[in-house]
C-alpha cells in the first residue's frame, strides 16, 4: 500500500467538486497486523496539481484483517484556494472509514465529522476516494466515490 495516492474528499454539498489532496501512505506492522499513517498534501481547487499551504501528518490508524479502517483525523485547516466549494479557509474534524481494496491501488469510503469554517457543518453523507499515483506527472482523473464516480471536470 505504501505510495502516494490522489486523495479526493467529497462534500455532500457538491459532491462533484472534490477537494483534492497528495496522501503519501505509510504501512507499518503493529500487534499481529497492519496500520497506515498519512500526510495530506493540499493541492488548489484550480488546476487540481499545484501544492497549497502546509502537509498534515496524521496516523498511525489500525487496519483490520478484512482491510476495513476508521481514521479519526485531528483538526485539518485546509486553504482556501484548496476548497472549490466557498474559496474560504476550511478547518474540519473528520473520520475516514473505508477499505484498503486489493490490488492495494484504490483506498475509499464514507467521511464523517464537522467544520467550524468558514460554517459548522456537519460532513455526514460526504465521500472519499483515493487512488494511486503512477505517474507524479499525469495525476489520475478525480472520483468522489468507492462506484469511482467521476468529479466535475476543471474548466
Amino acid at each position: 500500500m505504501d505510495g502516494d495516492f490522489f486523495f479526493n474528499l467529497s462534500a455532500y454539498l457538491l459532491p462533484q467538486s472534490p477537494i483534492v489532496f497528495v496522501a503519501s501512505l505509510t504501512t507499518e506492522a503493529s500487534d499481529g497486523g497492519l496500520s497506515f499513517s498519512v500526510t495530506f498534501q493540499p493541492l488548489e481547487a484550480a488546476d487540481r496539481r499545484t501544492p497549497t499551504g502546509a502537509p498534515v501528518d496524521v496516523g498511525p490508524y489500525e487496519v483490520s484483517a478484512d482491510g476495513t479502517f476508521s481514521a479519526d483525523l485531528p483538526t485539518i485547516i485546509v486553504p482556501g484556494n484548496a476548497n472549490p466549494i466557498s474559496g474560504s479557509e476550511l478547518e474540519a474534524t473528520i473520520t475516514l472509514t473505508g477499505t484498503l481494496c486489493a490490488p492495494a491501488d484504490f483506498v475509499c469510503g464514507e467521511v464523517t465529522g464537522t467544520t467550524t469554517r468558514p460554517v459548522p457543518l456537519n460532513l455526514e453523507g460526504s465521500t472519499f476516494a483515493m487512488e494511486r499515483i503512477t505517474d507524479p506527472s499525469s495525476y489520475p482523473a478525480a472520483v468522489i466515490n468507492c462506484k469511482k464516480d467521476p468529479a466535475r471536470p476543471l474548466p
